[in-house]
């Protein structure tokens, strides 16, 4: 792996720091999150700038598959807007990375053109209700019908299922197979008849949503099996290429609200003066934000190690997981310890402290579980007696 980044990548990055100091400034942010606005404008603003293609294809008018990229574009924005970084995740990875690498050459050419311009979101939708720490049974039933399938079911933490054009969701096909056979992936569009979609209450990122969505009798065709009609009972394959893209996502959110907690925090110390000094100069202090800064680190490569094997065509299951679970407990250690730094401004509104903290917890929603992300390693690695 070459650790620097190409002259494209280093362009990519600078560009996205130039839109954040222009356009997307701290209190810009601030605003928008307290009031739970969602950022229509600054998404706007991406769109033009072409960063929606990274993940897609040249062939379909896109600038990828450019998976590095893309990762560099969500950890500049969550680093001080986590919300506008979820945003483009929605466009570029839910949809074009999805539809690039799972669709059929009929779905590539219908959903890929909107989503190379950032006019058409996609959301997952494959946690089930039930579902407490892991995958479970899946009880969403697409139910075979004259003109294609009946879906029927509750997905919940659907991620901008309120925004979102189309909703990836994972049906049970045939009952009678085990859980992880007889599953099928469908592209649904969202105002179909049928679906009812409601925000749940959650702690951080308020200016989107995460729903919880419910299909009654929705009418889809085989047209909408992600891949076409001859993925039909193969969703399980499909979805755990999907947790590799989420894993993917999920770190690099990660990784960048991490970094913006650690550089919040680090300004903070220098500008605060205590017993005639900078707080920055205690050791305790210091030492406090180096070991942010070593978790933050490594977080990183690890990323971008899973991003730059992606591109160069190699399976990144393990890579992925890995790196999520070490940009979110790094996220999940700087933001406590940016909020410790501050003392008791931490707790207050004035400060984003409290946001990075807040933001931070919404890391452990998703598809799976840590546990479960742990088991899939565990997996991966041969660790079983059964081997």
């Amino acid at each position: 792996m070459d650790f620097a980044l190409s002259e494209e990548q280093g362009l990519i990055r600078d560009t996205i720091q130039n839109f954040i100091s222009r356009e997307c400034q701290r209190d810009v942010a601030k605003k928008l999150d307290e009031s739970g606005q969602f950022p229509s404008d600054l998404f706007k603003t991406i769109k033009e700038m072409g960063f929606c293609g990274l993940t897609i294809q040249e062939a379909y008018g896109g600038g990828g598959p450019n998976t590095l990229g893309a990762v560099l574009v969500v950890e500049e924005l969550a680093s001080l807007y986590p919300s506008l970084a979820a945003v483009f995740i929605a466009s570029a990875f839910c949809g074009g990375n999805t539809i690039s690498a799972m669709g059929s050459e009929e779905q590539k050419r219908r959903f890929l053109p909107a989503l190379v311009q950032g006019e058409s979101l996609f959301a997952y939708a494959l946690r089930e209700k039930e579902d407490a720490y892991g995958i479970s049974p899946v009880k969403t039933i697409a139910t075979a019908a004259r003109d294609g399938f009946m879906l029927s079911g509750t997905k919940v933490w659907v991620r901008l299922a309120d925004r979102a054009d189309h909703l990836l969701a994972l049906a049970c096909t045939d009952q009678g197979k085990e859980y992880t056979q007889g599953l099928t992936m469908f592209i649904v569009d969202s105002k179909k008849k049928g679906i009812g979609i409601q925000a749940m209450e959650k702690v951080g990122f308020d200016s989107i949503n995460l729903c919880q969505v419910t299909f009654k009798d929705v009418a889809v065709s085989a047209s909408d099996i992600l891949g076409g009609p001859e993925m039909l009972n193969q969703g399980w394959t499909q979805f755990e290429r999907i947790i590799d893209s989420e894993n993917l996502e999920v770190a690099g959110v990660a990784v960048g609200m991490a970094q913006g907690a650690f550089e919040y925090a680090s300004q903070y110390a220098k500008d605060r003066v205590q017993f005639g000094k900078p707080i920055v100069d205690f050791g305790a202090v210091r030492h406090m934000l180096v070991d942010m800064a070593i978790k933050i680190r490594s977080a990183r490569m690890l990323t971008y190690q899973a991003a730059w094997l992606n591109d160069h065509g190699e399976k990144i299951t393990i890579e992925s997981a890995i790196a999520r679970l070490n940009a979110v407990e790094a996220a999940g250690t700087a933001s406590l310890n940016c909020v410790q730094v501050l003392g008791g401004y931490g707790y207050a509104k004035e400060y984003d402290a409290q946001r990075y903290l807040r933001d931070s917890l919404v890391m452990l929603t998703g598809a799976e579980s840590v546990e479960t992300i742990k088991e899939r390693i565990g997996e991966n690695l041969s660790l079983s007696s059964r081997e």
